[in-house]
């Protein structure tokens, strides 16, 4: 894929100089934690050593007060509380949490995950009947519920009450529940970003805290936390930078034995970071939602340990392989398809009744990387047309599928990534709108992607004068701004003029490099994954410029700096 690179604005120049002498950095680090919202010394103290009293007040959500006391009353009454949570990462570790948490402390509560196939997303008519059948009396809704105005109705006008813990765009009417969602637009909660397991944590927080329980009890379950923050691609801001940096410490100090399972098939060892959790734990709590039930999900994180845990990841592990398989075989239908489709379109819009729905967001993401327009791959269940969507740029995919409202059978989402499905007879006019609208937004955006980086650095700027040997102070000291994620991405560094004293292949698609630059004493490995087709151009007396950032690679209980490209460009 080609990019466009281009800078970011420039931090302003009078708070980068007032915070380099306030905290005694460089200007570099102050000008990238200018661009993060860091500006003095406290908020550098708060990024850097963030604490758990600094999170927000659940109580600040309009009707956390009822949540809190319907589920008191529930409680003292020995009332059946059920939890529905979504068959994602998101949704299961939402109901690990809050099972984890009130187990014990309540008469009654089980979980529901809808199957992904029967059901599909979000609150499903299955659900609402079983509850019913079960004599439910209090439903919790985690990560979906806010759009599902009937099927609540429906449990109201069976006396089940319900919470809905939610944090996807609602719609014109909002369900007769008591509803936590930090993106309606009149509630008064001050952070937007949170994920569904997150609005499920604040419920908690408000309920520990009206009954004087251990808030230490409850944040046991952070480790939980911060891989639904990982894997929903929410923003690395505010509560969720602090929610998830206490996660990812207790992983490293005592990971849960399903987790330690997890990193360690996905080759993940070391210092834990949010990254190995999108792509060590997420793929295989996912797994188990599209191959089998999103319950094996829930079963691996519940406390105490499952009785049989070996058995059990053994087997999301098994599906994580079946995972894979399809995931390249349908991405390679995907992109064959691909080829025959106009060059001119502003979208691509696929389906297949043979490709397996459990994967089909995952290949709209592969797809984007070959083809980066906005991409819905959909398949057939049923008579009915369902799949996931991904985007590009600042194209809102969510606020387009509204657009497309009249067609399509169930939507919900985020500007970023959404769940869809369709009427077969809908699907050529679903994909003419679609193109229209993009095309529209293309008008004005560039189709290339754009990869901003934030500093121009030599490769001998990075030791600045320290031993070649170790770890120096810069590479340090931005090893601290994790954990990182949507609103504190890792700092991207432009090196111009580099040449490849050492370039092969690994594994035939990625590329390992040996850089230096003319004049500079010092030289550093490089890896880019899946560059293969960038090879020709790091050949012996060429040189190119790169986008990278700056990692610490362990190898034989050795740490040395690496570069990890983003991309690379001839001159």
């Amino acid at each position: 894929m080609n990019y466009t690179w281009i800078p970011k604005d420039p931090a302003c120049p009078e708070k980068v100089e007032q915070l380099a002498k306030e905290v005694k950095i460089t200007p570099l680090i102050a000008s990238l934690l200018v661009h993060r919202g860091v500006t003095s010394y406290q908020e550098a103290e708060r990024f850097f050593r963030p604490k758990l009293s600094q999170v927000n007040d659940p109580f600040l959500f309009t009707h956390m007060h009822e949540a809190v006391d319907l589920l008191n009353q529930a409680i003292t009454e020995k009332k059946c509380i059920r939890l529905f949570g979504d068959y994602d990462v998101d949704g299961t570790t939402a109901v690990a949490i809050v099972m984890n948490a009130l187990r014990g402390r309540v008469a009654f509560i089980d979980y529901y995950i809808p199957d992904r196939y029967a059901e599909g997303y979000g609150l499903s008519q299955a659900g609402v009947e079983a509850a019913i059948s079960d004599n439910i009396d209090v439903l919790i809704t985690l990560d979906c519920g806010v759009r599902s105005v009937e099927l609540i109705q429906t449990l109201i006008s069976n006396d089940i009450q319900v919470i809905v813990c939610d944090h996807h765009e609602p719609g014109e009417v909002l369900p007769p529940a008591i509803i936590l969602d930090p993106k309606v637009p009149t509630d008064t909660y001050p952070f937007e970003g949170l994920s569904g397991a997150g609005v499920g944590m604040k419920l908690l927080e408000a309920l520990f805290s009206s009954n004087a329980w251990p808030l230490d009890e409850l944040y046991v379950n952070l480790d939980l936390l911060a891989l639904s923050i990982a894997a929903d691609i929410v923003p690395v801001t505010d509560e969720n930078r602090i929610y998830a940096f206490y996660g990812l410490k207790q992983i490293n100090e005592y990971a849960r034995p399903a987790f330690k399972k997890m990193l360690s098939a996905a080759n993940r060892s070391g210092m834990i970071k949010l990254n190995d959790l999108v792509f060590g734990i997420a793929p295989r709590i996912n797994a188990a939602g599209r191959i089998r039930s999103g319950r094996a999900a829930v079963a691996c994180m519940l406390n105490p340990v499952h009785e049989d845990l070996d058995s059990l990841i053994e087997e999301i592990e098994k599906d994580n392989q079946t995972r894979k398989s399809l995931d390249q075989q349908i991405t390679e239908e995907a992109l064959a398809m691909l080829t025959k489709e106009p060059n001119d379109r502003s979208v691509n819009v696929l389906y297949s009744s043979a490709w397996h729905k459990g994967v089909v967001g995952i290949v709209a993401s592969r797809v984007i990387e070959k083809y980066p327009l906005p991409t819905i791959i959909l398949t057939e269940h049923n008579g009915v047309l369902s799949g996931s969507a991904r985007t590009v740029g600042n194209f809102d995919i969510h606020r387009a599928l509204i657009q497309c409202e009249s067609l399509l059978i169930q939507f919900g989402g985020h500007q970023h990534a959404a769940g869809l499905s369709l009427k077969p007879g809908n699907f050529e006019d679903f994909k003419l709108k679609l193109n229209e609208l993009a095309a529209t937004y293309f008008e004005s955006n560039p189709r290339t992607p754009i990869l901003t980086y934030d500093a121009a650095l030599n490769l001998d700027e990075i030791f600045g004068g320290e031993s070649l040997y170790s770890i120096p102070k810069l590479v340090r000291v931005l090893e601290a701004f994790e954990p990182h994620g949507p609103g504190n991405h890792k700092p991207v560094f432009l090196t111009q003029e580099v040449y490849a004293t050492q370039s092969k292949l690994l594994k035939a698609l990625h590329l390992k490099l040996t850089l230096t630059q003319q004049s500079q004493r010092v030289s550093l490995n490089a890896i880019g994954f899946n560059m293969k087709e960038k090879e020709d151009l790091t050949l012996a007396g060429l040189s190119f410029d790169v986008l990278h950032t700056l990692d610490i690679n362990e190898f034989n209980n050795r740490s040395t700096v690496q570069l990890l490209l983003k991309d690379l460009q001839a001159l």
